[in-house]
């Protein structure tokens, strides 16, 4: 069969629009990939890595505690005496430079350490009493008081209770307020009830001092019990 020179090239003119129909929608893939092994490379003597990941820092764990101690409270103590006792100066006791001959009368009766009280100025001293049996031991006695009389202090010393018909009654006490002093001696604050306080030193013995308080606070009687004074003896 015979085929037109213009047949033929209607022909191949479709042919080639199909072609390049199918060379536009095609899109050539391009051949799958195998993942490459990674493997640690080790860098040659000398050489400097440039791929060395940086340390990761490790947390410290916090400091523990100690735990705080709970505080004791110490037991509450009698306080100590208001005034530190010294050697002091009798000449300023009450009364004395009235009665400086009888003070050294005593002490020189007595041989023992005699002591007076040095009490405010509005203060005087009322009845004394000493004595010295034969071969026995001696005592004195003496009383103060304020002006208005409301305040007293009497005070014992050496075998005072001795001559009184029941000697055990000079150290009774209701109860016990700890250490204080009288004049330079260390004593023992008591309590008489009746608001009376008292500071007992050698008690129950032919060598003891003893000062008796009324109508006074337990401060101010601490503070006139270590303002007793010694008197020299001569």
């Amino acid at each position: 069969m015979r085929i037109s020179t213009r047949h033929a090239a209607v022909v191949m003119a479709i042919g080639l629009i199909i072609a390049g129909c199918n060379a536009a929608t095609t899109t050539p893939q391009p051949p799958a990939q195998t993942p490459l092994e990674t493997s640690a490379v080790t860098p040659a003597p000398g050489a400097v890595a440039t791929d060395t990941a940086s340390p990761v820092a490790t947390e410290s764990p916090a400091p523990t505690l100690a735990p705080t101690p709970t505080p004791t409270v110490a037991p509450t103590q009698t306080p100590a005496p208001t005034q530190t006792p010294g050697p002091g100066d009798p000449t300023a006791c009450t009364s004395y430079s009235a009665n400086a001959s009888y003070f050294a009368n005593v002490v020189r009766t007595l041989g023992f350490d005699l002591y007076c009280a040095q009490l405010p100025s509005s203060w005087s001293m009322g009845a004394t009493a000493y004595l010295r049996p034969h071969g026995s031991r001696g005592w004195f006695t003496a009383a103060y008081h304020n002006k208005k009389k409301t305040q007293t202090i009497i005070v014992g010393e050496g075998d005072f209770c001795g001559h009184t018909s029941n000697p055990s009654n000079c150290w009774a006490s209701s109860a016990d307020l700890g250490s204080v002093y009288f004049g330079d001696l260390s004593g023992d604050l008591k309590d008489l009830g009746g608001g009376q306080f008292a500071v007992f030193v050698n008690p129950n013995t032919k060598t003891g001092y003893r000062i008796v308080s009324t109508g006074m606070s337990q401060a101010t009687f601490i503070s006139m019990a270590a303002a007793m004074v010694r008197v020299p003896r001569s």
